[in-house]
């Protein structure tokens, strides 16, 4: 088979999987393409191994709808045995889908190379992989925008936090490679500096960014019991990316008084994963923010990025503190009138 004729025949794989009107068993597709069924066996294994493309495969048992499980969970869980089930036709009835839209284009940026800083970058240990998975470049911005797909499997972890279940996610790692995780979430933090998103796993060692997972996070049912926790108990109480193991929580209460719904709306966006930590109620004309919380430095500055529109009740120092900075900035503003510029 020469290449234009395998790339057409991947090409129409391809649409197929892709297809809404298709059910794309490996029998169909076989069928379809004219091809033999070990042929389309081979190639569902390529797209798994694929480093990239194995995010985008999805294989859904069709008998067991009432269920969360997939392929993938069982591939997570043993993955020679699973590849070689699927040669063997064990997921041959399994509906394969893809979805190709795994790159971010607002994270991934193209950079016109020299032969100069070609060879300048691959100097200081670069690779041609990270060359061509976007690592070189990412753009950031101060404050990042948290997208609806990352609030949704926001929700997701969120949720699977409170019930105690396990989850499975693809994840995209500093140099562009894609890599599938499972485990049991245990903690969502935000960092106040740039807004990102953050998670961890039951006693692992690596904190992943939300914005990093490629599809939507799937909860796994019967996973097994939930770990024993080997980690402080009180790191859920972090605030941002701050926390301390000899900390212990600080009650805080504010005030906001300003009540339109765009900042109301913004603020519990903010607190999106105090879940089950915190209470947030209006109360007459204002709304009331509780929670309990390592790390009253970074909450301070989440506080100043509202301005006046928040007041702070509890603790008491830091009420004090926040109107001893209010004053001398103002003092600044009165003294300013005296300047000779």
């Amino acid at each position: 088979m020469n290449n234009k004729k395998t790339l057409d025949l991947i090409s129409d794989i391809i649409a197929l999987m892709n297809s809404e009107d298709f059910d794309a068993t490996i029998p169909s597709i076989a069928e379809a393409c004219n091809i033999p069924i070990e042929f389309v066996r081979k190639f569902i294994l390529q797209l798994i191994n694929n480093t990239i493309l194995s995010t985008c495969v999805i294989g859904e048992d069709p008998n067991s709808y009432e269920s969360d499980n997939s392929f993938f969970d069982d591939y997570l869980d043993n993955k020679d045995e699973v590849m070689t089930s699927l040669l063997l036709g064990k997921y041959d009835y399994y509906l394969w889908s893809i979805n190709l839209k795994v790159l971010s284009l607002d994270e991934e940026q193209l950079l016109g190379l020299t032969a100069i800083e070609y060879g300048a970058i691959q100097a200081l240990g670069e690779t041609d992989a990270s060359f061509r998975h976007g690592a070189i470049y990412e753009r950031k911005d101060n404050i990042t925008k948290v997208e609806k797909s990352v609030r949704k499997n926001q929700d997701i972890i969120q949720s699977s936090i409170i019930n105690h279940t396990a989850i499975s996610f693809s994840y995209k790692n500093r140099k562009g490679i894609i890599e599938r995780y499972s485990g049991f979430p245990i903690n969502l933090a935000t960092s106040i500096a740039d807004n990102w998103i953050y998670f961890e796993l039951a006693n692992g060692n690596n904190t992943y960014r939300l914005d990093r997972v490629t599809d939507t996070i799937r909860t796994i049912k019967n996973a097994g019991p939930f770990p024993v926790i080997q980690e402080n108990p009180n790191r859920k109480y972090m605030w941002g990316s701050y926390y301390n193991e000899n900390a212990i929580p600080e009650h805080v209460k504010i005030v906001i008084s300003d009540t339109g719904t765009n900042l109301v709306n913004k603020i519990q966006n903010d607190i999106r994963h105090r879940e089950g930590l915190c209470t947030f109620y209006k109360k007459g004309d204002v709304f009331i923010y509780e929670d309990d919380i390592i790390g009253i430095s970074e909450f301070q500055r989440w506080i100043r990025g509202y301005g006046s529109s928040i007041q702070v009740i509890e603790p008491a120092y830091l009420r004090a503190n926040i109107i001893e900075a209010a004053k001398k900035t103002l003092n600044y503003y009165q003294l300013s009138e005296t300047w000779n510029i």
